[in-house]
């Protein structure tokens, strides 16, 4: 190992002002649960009163300020198959569960990067906290991990701010960043970033680099430079090939398998709340030898496919490509007083999920999740799950009023606690409230359930009678919609039609849906569609658009029904009535998912269900 960069001091920490607290000024009750429990669904009591707005830090504005974007800029809402990303065919169903449900007992802080290492231990490091321990708040904490969700979470601290990694940039200005560990031959490696405190807070990163530990954790070797400056791929994550990267040469052979994999982001680790930077809308790859880490002149970047589509790599930074270009913006027209236009390619992480033998890229703007899959490394990536939590507040898990839900940030799969089968895993991810987090907030180690079936075509079936309801009986039946209000997707198939969702989500959408999607094919000819409450603003579909419609989805191409049959009549307005009951009969047909669809009515925009049964 070439070891130029290297040192083993320890410089004095910085005094610097405390600003890590404002990380993501998101203002709304919260949500996260300390145990594993399940959402556990609470009645709403229908109102007329309007509905409450979150404020979103994000701008309206295009990016714009210190650095020129150049190149191609976000674009705004677009239907999702005019973009290249979207569209893929892997999974037939993917859920992810609505908040937070287990956070590992005694952590604080954020980020958590993480990895498994050889001693099947996971390490993490977070940031702006106190990591497991009752010590003062550091702005990196590495952190031992020992155990499964399914048998209970402890950790210990192990280092911390300059023992792990040094601020290479203005430090009464900058502070360290995690974003991202891999373990490679019982070598534990973090990628550390400058990131800014001071105002504009957490809106460029300008530097980055790896630091090393032999001994699990316990010291560290840092660099005496920064590896990555510039803006440029100074976000890095690696792909998490499981315990010790021992999955990276089944995955990818002998001698690619050798490689350490790094993903990066230039400009900042999500979209700039001020326009300091551009906001980053590409995701770019790089390789290096796994006992070479720290030697930046052996790092190459993926330059794009080769005639055969074989991946070609230069060790000029300058030369990369991405691997995802996504110019989406999510939540294009915010509700007054809400910010949007969110970017979509967010500091994640990315597995690579051995028993299905996929890789999955796990991105966010905070209120939305956005999943990919790819076969390889370097793509194609399609986008596979779009998780929509909404600009309205979320609900921490000691609220007795509602549902918890919350969405979040910094998202990662922790490859131990993958399932045999690839289907079963958790998702890591944080959110706060201001001014300071609490444990109810899931600004600790903290866990979701996530749920993927992959597609198989399967011959459509019959239901086993007429009366069977395939919302509540279907293989792997799995609640879609728009966006659920108060994260209550069990009412959708709980044979109750008085309890109430609605779409509310502080946007201005031109589409609203509610539906199921399954892991095999269904005959289907009749939907039970229960409304739930009436607003003055909403809560109805409009005539607009085609009016209510029912869809079905036949090789991932949803398509509307034939001879639509309304029972009784729809009136498209108010007096839909709350709790009423419509039946939605069509000319057989078949597919692996049906939803009603059509145009949110009212002045914000939303629709509500009671229930929705498929026949």
């Amino acid at each position: 190992m070439n070891d130029d960069l290297t040192d083993g001091t320890d410089p004095a920490e910085s005094s610097r002002a405390r600003r890590a607290w404002s990380r993501r000024t998101v203002l709304g009750a919260g949500a996260a649960a300390t145990t594993a429990a399940a959402l556990t669904p609470t009645a709403l009591t229908p109102t007329a009163s309007a509905h409450t707005l979150r404020p979103h830090p994000h701008p309206g504005g295009p990016s714009g300020g210190l650095l020129d974007p150049g190149g191609d800029s976000p674009v705004d809402a677009v239907e999702p198959g005019e973009l290249p990303q979207e569209g893929s065919r892997f999974f037939a169903t993917a859920f992810v569960e609505y908040a937070g449900t287990l956070a590992a007992p005694g952590s604080d802080g954020d980020l958590w990067a993480n990895c498994w290492a050889d001693d099947d231990h996971v390490y993490a490091a977070n940031g702006d906290g106190r990591g497991f321990s009752d010590q003062p708040f550091k702005d990196v904490v590495v952190n031992r991990i020992s155990g499964t969700p399914e048998t209970g979470l402890t950790g210990v601290k192990l280092a911390e701010s300059d023992q792990v990694a040094n601020v290479w940039a203005d430090p009464t200005q900058y502070n360290r960043k995690p974003t991202g560990m891999v373990c490679a031959g019982g070598v534990l490696y973090l990628a550390v970033q400058d990131l800014r405190f001071a105002e504009p807070a957490f809106d460029d990163a300008p530097n980055a680099s790896i630091s090393r530990s032999d001994d699990h954790g316990l010291t560290w070797h840092k660099t005496s430079r920064p590896m990555f400056t510039d803006h440029r791929f100074t976000t890095i994550f690696f792909a998490d090939f499981g315990r010790d990267s021992g999955n990276a040469e089944h995955a990818l052979g002998p001698r690619d398998g050798s490689y350490v994999y790094a993903y990066g982001m230039d400009w900042n680790w999500r979209a700039s709340n001020s326009g300091a930077v551009p906001d980053p809308v590409d995701l770019y790859l790089a390789r290096v030898p796994s006992d070479a880490v720290q030697d930046r002149a052996r790092w190459e970047f993926f330059t794009g496919p080769d005639r055969r589509g074989k991946p070609t790599w230069s060790d000029a930074i300058e030369a990369k490509t991405p691997v995802l270009h996504d110019p989406l913006r999510r939540y294009p027209d915010p509700r007054p007083g809400l910010g949007g236009r969110l970017t979509v390619v967010s500091q994640g992480g990315v597995l690579y999920n051995r028993a299905l033998n996929r890789y999955l890229y796990t991105s966010w703007t905070d209120p939305s999740f956005e999943f990919y899959e790819a076969p390889r490394p370097w793509g194609p990536w399609k986008r596979f799950l779009y998780h929509n939590a909404g600009l309205t507040p979320w609900y921490r898990s000691n609220d007795t009023a509602h549902t918890p839900k919350n969405g979040g940030y910094a998202t990662t799969l922790p490859s131990k606690y993958v399932s045999a089968d690839g289907r079963d895993l958790w998702l890591q991810s944080n959110w706060w409230n201001p001014p300071v987090p609490t444990p109810e907030d899931n600004y600790n180690f903290n866990l979701r359930k996530v749920r993927l079936t992959p597609y198989r075509a399967t011959p459509p079936v019959h239901p086993a009678g007429p009366a069977v309801n395939l919302a509540r009986s279907g293989a792997d039946v799995t609640p879609i919609e728009a966006s659920a209000h108060f994260a209550n997707w069990r009412y959708y198939n709980d044979g109750n039609r008085v309890l109430s969702e609605d779409s509310f989500d502080g946007t201005n959408k031109n589409i609203d849906y509610w539906g199921y999607t399954f892991s095999r094919a269904y005959r289907i000819s009749r939907l039970e569609y229960t409304t739930g409450i009436m607003a003055p603003d909403g809560g109805w579909f409009s005539a607009y658009a085609g009016g209510l419609r029912v869809q079905v989805r036949q090789r991932f191409t949803w398509t509307d029904v034939a001879d639509l049959r309304v029972t009784p009549d729809y009136p498209h307005d108010r007096q839909a009535g709350p709790n009423h009951t419509y039946s939605l009969r069509f000319t057989p047909t078949w597919g692996d998912g049906v939803r009603i669809i059509g145009q949110p009515g009212g002045a914000a925009h939303f629709t509500s269900i009671a229930e929705l049964g498929v026949y």
